[in-house]
């Protein structure tokens, strides 16, 4: 039987010897996540197990967040200036567009080491020798870009204030909730974890990337009036097909317990991004078309420099000899492939190219070009 909010808290507690978990908001998506164990796990006490893992340490550190906050004057810390997020359908080339404009040294971004243990806020003089950083694992593979010091999506603070997709549990029911979950209170706490990350850093102009902003883009310009979004594209039926290959074995990674039937996960992700996309096109029509960029992801293999041309003519920044160097290198580094084959299809995941494209038709209408999709 899986534990009670008040368990885990207690728990957490014990653990740290602190009491305050910050401000509110995120109670009810801590109870839904629970309450999606038994309905979407059963009674399988060792995945039960993994995600209460997974949940306490998310409590603990936000307990340790404001402990930090508590010894520190909060009014002198920099608020976070002119962001910059990727967002777009998983697989259509943001994790590869996080890492080349990642090479500025003017964009901070979060890195694997400090997203899941964030207390004590790195210091840039030492952080070569932080004992997080030492144990890291930089290690890529076919589906992934990975280095120890290399840009990750910014999930973690929204999973600490349990308010994150959480796709990369096997919890449906719960994803389902959180698209139309009361999201007020959540990116205050986003920026308070990227604040106290930053405090001790050079540049409060953070890169930030991940799937789930599809269905947060009015919540990110509410927080960031500044903010501006470079979007990715690319034909729907094969980035979702990959995406279900890399969130099936992220999965078996969290909760290696619990496999989702492979039918289950492709409806539950076609229904997810397809709504994704309907709702981040409706707000930029409502936003302003002119705080978006758009990046097919054969642009980006094929032409980076390019691609990041357009985004710092986009940006207002000056793209430098340096940084444009840095591109160069690092892209001639990463080409695709490098990394082996990423094998998937969609009917391993009980789809087709056809049902998928139905599904995104609208998407496809108003990026078509930028997909790939042949006319």
């Amino acid at each position: 039987m899986v534990s009670t909010s008040e368990l885990l808290i207690d728990r957490a507690r014990e653990r740290t010897g602190l009491a305050d978990l910050g401000p509110d908001g995120w109670q009810e998506g801590l109870d839904r996540l629970l309450a999606a164990v038994p309905v979407d796990i059963g009674s399988d006490p060792r995945a039960a197990e993994a995600i209460e893992t997974i949940i306490l340490g998310r409590l603990v550190n936000r307990l340790r967040i404001e402990h930090w906050y508590a010894r520190h004057d909060e009014a002198e810390i920099p608020r976070v200036e002119g962001p910059v997020v990727i967002l777009g359908l998983p697989r259509t080339g943001t994790t590869a567009l996080h890492y080349l404009l990642a090479v500025d040294p003017r964009f901070r971004y979060l890195r694997a080491w400090e997203s899941g243990d964030p207390v004590p806020p790195p210091v840039a003089a030492t952080e070569s020798d932080d004992p997080r950083r030492a144990a890291a694992n930089g290690r890529g593979n076919v589906r992934h870009i990975k280095t120890v010091d290399g840009p990750v999506e910014d999930v973690g603070p929204l999973g600490l204030h349990f308010h994150n997709q959480d796709l990369l549990l096997p919890l449906p029911s719960y994803t389902r909730w959180w698209r139309d979950a009361d999201l007020t209170s959540t990116f205050a706490y986003h920026e308070r974890v990227l604040r106290l990350l930053h405090s001790h850093s050079a540049s409060c102009r953070w890169l930030l990337k991940a799937p789930a902003y599809l269905f947060q883009v009015a919540r990110l310009a509410e927080r960031y009036p500044d903010v501006r979004f470079v979007m990715t594209h690319r034909d729907p039926a094969v980035a979702l097909a990959s995406a279900c290959s890399t969130v099936a074995s992220s999965q078996k990674g969290a909760v290696p317990a619990r496999v989702q039937d492979p039918r289950d996960l492709g409806r539950d992700l076609l229904e997810h991004f397809a709504e994704g996309t309907l709702r981040a096109i409706a707000e930029r029509r409502r936003l302003g078309e002119e705080r978006f960029l758009d990046v097919g992801q054969h642009e980006i293999e094929n032409d980076p420099l390019g691609a990041a041309e357009r985004i710092y003519d986009f940006l207002g920044l000056a793209l430098t000899a340096q940084v444009r160097a840095a591109m160069a290198a690092w892209a001639a580094a990463n080409r695709r492939g490098d990394r082996g084959r990423h094998v998937y299809a969609p009917e391993d995941f009980g789809l087709s190219a056809e049902r998928i494209r139905r599904a995104f038709g609208g998407y496809i209408d108003r990026f078509g070009a930028l997909t790939g999709i042949a006319a």
